[in-house]
Formats: C-alpha cells, structure tokens, sequence
C-alpha cells in the first residue's frame, strides 16, 4: 500500500546508511551487482549502521500498518455515514407518517364533538336488539382505542429509530476521533524519520544510485508475501496428499483415548515433497512453532490452536527478515488471504483432536475416539 512518500524517504535513508561502508570503489557506477550481492553487503555493515538500519526497517513497517488502518477506517466511517443517512430518510418519512396520522386523528376528533354526545346516545339506542347494542359500542370504543394505538406505534418506531441515529452518530465520532489520532501518529512517525535524516545528513552522495538497488531489496518484502499467501493456500492438503506412513505415526492407546506423536521430521518430508510449497522448513520447540524459508531468508514463530476437531492452524505471532525483526502489522499482511491451516482427518479419521502439544522436536495430538 505504502510506496509514497515515506517508503521513499525511509528507502533513501537505507540507501545512506550503507553509502560509507559497502560500494566504495571508484568504479562502482559501472557495476551490476545481483540481488545476492547486495543481500551479502547488508550483513557486512557497521552494528552503529545495522541499529539505524532496523529502526529504519522497523519505521517503515508501523507506517504502512498505520496507513492500513486508517484505510480501513474510513471504509467504516463511510459505511456509517451511508446508515445514519440511510435511518435519517427512515426517521423523516415516519414522522411525517406520523403526522399525516396526528391529522387523522384530529378530524376523527373534531367530528366527534361535532356529534356531541347525544349522537353517540343516538346511535347505541338505534340499536335493534342487544346483539346490535354491544356492536355499536364495541366498534365506538375500538375506533377510539385504536387510532391511539395506531399513533403510539409511529411514535414507538420513529424514537427507535432517532434512538438508533443517536447510537450511529456516537460510533461515528468515535471512528472520527481514531482517525485523528492515527493521523496524528503518522505525523509523529514522519517527524521521527525526519530526526533521523538529521542524524545521517552527512551522507548524501549517490544515493539515486543506491536507491534503485536498495528498493528492490525491500520490494521483496512484498514479495514474500504474495509468497506467505501462495503457500497457505497448498498447505492444508499437504497430509491429505502428502505420503504419510503409518509407522511414522507414533500411537499410544490411552484411558482418556489416543495419543499421537507426530515428528518434524515426517513434517518436513512431507512438505519437501509438495512441489507446490516453496522451500521451507519447520522446527517443533516446547514453547512455539519455527518455520523458517532459507532462501527468503525469513524465519517465523507461533503455535498451534485447534480450529475444530480435525483441523489446526499454526498461528504465526513474530518473525524476522534478513534478521530484522518483523511488526504485527507486517505479518498480518502475510495473512490477509489465509493461514497455515493443517486437515488432519487422513491422520485422526472421524476422531476429533482434544488438545495438542508441542515438544522439542515432535508434537502430541490427544485424540478423543468417535465409534460412531
């Protein structure tokens, strides 16, 4: 989303950064280094140079989560404004119902004491026998009764209906006040790069050069995302598709049912041999998931949960890119498409998965057994 202004101020100030301490030969204009190249550069800097360098990194990721939500706020403030304009048009056509009604009413009253009381009287004594009676003064006091009622439900509906307006018009400023202040960070975030230009001023040389060079390198962070995405969406058949043997399934029988004992190893081969899975590798610890993607040189962390009974979802939570550390925001543009979701009904069948645990290098299903 954010490739403006502030990627490419943030962009130029990595450009900088490594001006000084990689590309120092005279002949530097003329050279054509690959990405590979460039890549083994960074990790060759300076620690006072790699520090900015991640603050860098680390600014630009909380701009672009920043800009993110913004965008999605005011989708809702649009949204909003399309019910509160949607329930003021209500409100305006039910109190004018309203009225047409309360007009009604009046003429119903004003001929009522146009008749005065002795037509009432009239009409119940017309009445032929007691049958006839009880009808008259039935339909005299309906007719009263109802265009009460009748009144006091417009009334009802068009209070809800300002009632729901009042709650629209709250959730709207809310959503205002969370605009200001996201604004208010970025800018606070735009001043922080500023104190930073200041700090590397005296940098200032080639970096148009650089520029071009170092924003491919962070382009490929966008690419590892479309990558994050490509591979969740294969990763959920890999057990179903996957050769899973049945000796590497290690099953105990239990009071409370199965246990399942599931080695990163059997993982490992099984996602190695998925062609559609990019190079990856997955590492079981007692406290977090590792998943690591050597050739993005792109490492995440997170854990297990159980979506239902014959399904899990690894949860990533942190990670690293080139060894910077990587945002929320950032890792869950990785994720906006899906997660890694794991069908583990090849495994279980019709039993359904009670908990699970992870270990150093294995994970323990607990599995509850259906008959039926």
């Amino acid at each position: 989303m954010l490739r403006g202004s502030y990627s490419n101020r943030i962009l130029i100030l990595i450009a900088l950064i490594l001006v000084n301490s990689i590309f120092i030969s005279a002949e530097r204009a003329a050279e054509d280094d690959s990405i590979e190249e460039i890549e083994e550069k960074i990790f060759h800097i300076s620690e006072e140079e790699r520090e900015i360098l991640e603050l860098l990194f680390d600014q630009m990721q909380e701009i672009e989560r920043l800009e993110r939500e913004k965008e999605k706020i005011l989708v809702e403030i649009d949204e909003k404004k399309d019910e509160i304009e949607g329930l003021e048009e209500r409100i305006e056509r039910e109190t004018k119902n309203y009225e047409d009604k309360l007009d009604i009413l009046k003429e119903v009253l004003r001929s009522y004491q146009r008749m005065g009381p002795i037509s009432y009287i009239q009409i119940i004594l017309d009445a032929e026998n007691i049958t006839s009676l009880l009808r008259r003064v039935n339909t005299l006091r309906d007719l009263t009764k109802n265009t009460g009622e009748l009144l006091d439900s417009i009334h009802k509906l068009r209070d809800e209906l300002i009632g729901q307006k009042m709650n629209l018009d709250e959730k709207l400023s809310l959503l205002e006040e969370r605009e200001r202040d996201l604004i208010k960070t970025i800018e606070e975030a735009e001043i922080r790069v500023g104190e930073l230009e200041a700090h590397l001023a005296s940098l200032q040389e080639d970096r148009e050069y650089y520029e071009e060079r170092l924003n491919t390198i962070m382009e490929m962070l966008d690419d590892v995302a479309i990558l994050i995405q490509d591979a969740t969406k294969e990763f959920t058949h890999i057990i179903r598709e996957g050769d899973f043997k049945e000796e590497e399934l290690d099953l105990t029988i239990t009071s409370q049912g199965i246990k399942a004992l599931i080695h990163e190893d059997t993982f490992n081969r099984i996602i190695q041999s998925n062609e559609n899975l990019p190079p990856m590798t997955i590492h079981f610890h007692p406290q977090f998931i590792e998943m690591e993607f050597p050739e993005e040189n792109l490492s995440l962390r997170g854990s297990f949960i159980i979506l239902d009974e014959q399904t899990l979802q690894i949860q990533i939570e942190e990670g690293s890119f080139y060894g910077f550390i990587l945002r929320e925001g950032t890792i869950d543009k990785f994720f906006e498409e899906g997660h890694f979701i794991l069908d583990i009904r090849p495994i279980i069948g019709k039993n359904a998965v009670k908990s699970i645990e992870l270990k150093e290098g294995y994970v323990e299903l607990r599995v509850e057994i259906h008959l039926f």
